[in-house]
């Protein structure tokens, strides 16, 4: 699951991602536009996520159902 936000990351990160740990999605991003970043959650639980890593543009991320994926968090965020 992909959330993308520019002005919504707080409603996002409050009440959508807690709602997608909730219901056993394995990973969300949120990927945050203001901030430039994107927030990378896995290990689900009713009370949410119980992994959360903050990926700044020049780091490297990968989703779990791909790892072998080479991604930049600045391909995801654009320049």
């Amino acid at each position: 699951m992909v959330e993308v936000a520019e002005t919504s990351s707080d409603y996002d990160r409050q009440i959508k991602i807690p709602l997608y740990a909730r219901w056993g999605i394995p990973e969300a991003w949120l990927v945050d536009l203001d901030q430039h970043r994107v927030e990378v959650c896995r290990d689900p639980s009713d009370d949410g996520y119980r992994e959360v890593r903050v990926v700044t543009k020049s780091e490297a991320l990968a989703p779990v159902a791909f790892p072998d994926l080479d991604l930049r968090a600045q391909d995801v965020l654009g320049s």
